[in-house]
Formats: structure tokens, sequence, C-alpha cells
């Protein structure tokens, strides 16, 4: 999570979460706090984060635990002009983290989720991995907040484009720190992960902002 005071920025996970951190970093007035994962110090180095409140934490905080963080630094999200949280197909999201938890099991053998990945095929991922609802990161006592700003993953660029316009933001060159290299979603698809990521996700396919797909029996690809 990021925050200044104006704008606050929740992570939702696998949704583009490092280039949006380095997006709001360059673009909203200082200053500007928050919580960054160890992997991002690195790769932010550039943007003088020392000169910020932003530190390693976890970095993944929903929307009520934010609000109770920066309610306890004095502010109140829901006075600020803009509370952002970015929402990607939830069929692209599960590939995605799939093959991230797999390439990456060895440094997370502990995790649970990490070694489901490392045991399963992608339709069995599904079903056993846990997922947090991405409703918590979009709302507060069951409600969306009345400032909730969505980026659509799939439309990053025109969405910031918009929300730059919108709020007087500055509009700094939008990089993709995390672009992974693998086959299109639909190609690890079947009936049964189409079942798995449709309940996970349920709160995006209710409220319209993705509609269910059909796909197959049998999935073209079965692991990463």
């Amino acid at each position: 999570m990021l925050w200044c005071d104006d704008y606050l920025f929740v992570h939702y996970p696998k949704t583009a979460g490092k280039t949006l951190t380095r997006f709001f970093v360059q673009a909203w007035p200082r200053p500007i706090s928050g919580y960054i994962s160890r992997g991002q110090v690195n790769e932010l180095a550039d943007c003088e984060l020392e000169k910020t409140g932003i530190v390693v934490g976890r970095g993944h905080e929903n929307l009520a635990q934010s609000d109770e963080i920066v309610a306890e630094q004095g502010g109140d999200i829901r006075t600020m002009k803009g509370i952002f949280c970015c929402i990607r197909n939830p069929y692209d999201l599960m590939v995605s983290n799939y093959h991230f938890m797999r390439q990456t099991y060895k440094a997370n053998k502990e995790r649970p989720n990490f070694v489901i990945a490392h045991e399963n095929d992608f339709v069995n991922f599904c079903e056993k991995v846990g997922v947090s609802s991405p409703k918590n990161w979009m709302t507060i006592d069951g409600k969306q907040p009345d400032n909730l700003q969505i980026i659509r993953f799939e439309q990053m660029n025109d969405d910031l484009n918009r929300y730059s316009e919108k709020f007087g933001f500055d509009m700094p060159v939008l990089g993709h720190l995390n672009a992974s290299k693998r086959a299109h979603y639909s190609e690890y698809m079947c009936e049964r992960s189409e079942q798995a990521i449709a309940t996970k996700f349920s709160y995006w396919f209710d409220e319209g902002y993705y509609e269910r797909e059909t796909f197959g029996d049998n999935a073209q690809l079965k692991t990463a």
C-alpha cells in the first residue's frame, strides 16, 4: 500500500503492483508513505525512497487494514481524492500466479500456496490454492467507498492517463517491471479450472467487471 494526503493505492496480488508502485511514487506529491516488499527496494532505487516514508512491509494490505494504518497516522481514506485499486482478468491472474509460484518455489518452500503450485498441475492448483477475495481490497463494511478508482490491468496506461487528467497528478512513463512471457491463459483453462476460479473471484464476476468464459473439458496446457 501507498498513501499521501490525497491518495491511497491498495495492491491486490498479481495486479502489476510493482509497476503501479513505481508510477505513483513518481506521480504523487510528497510526502508519500507506505509498505513495499523487500524485492521492490532495488527496483525502486532511483525513486529516492530515502526521502519518503516508504518502508519494507507486507505490501498487500487490504482496504480495511489500510484504513486502520492511515487512521493511526491521523488520516482518513474516505476524505481522500482517490483510492486506487487495480483489477485483472481472473483467468489471466491465476495463470500468472501459477507460473510465479512455480518459478519461485525454491525460495518459498515453507509457504503452502507455493507448495501447491509446485506439486500440482494448473487445474488442481486452481482448486486447492488459497485466495483472498478481491472484495476485501475494494470495500469497507461491505460497500465500495465513493472515492474508489478502478484501474484495469488490461488498459492500465489509458486508465492512468485518465486519472492523471482528472486529479492533476503527474503522468510519468509507465514501465512494466514484471512482464511475463507465457502462453495465453485460455490454453491453460478447462471447465474445472474455470469453475474454481469463478468461485474464488466471484466478486469481480458478480459485480460485472469481467464475464465468465466457457472452456472445454481438457486444457491444451496442463502445467507451467
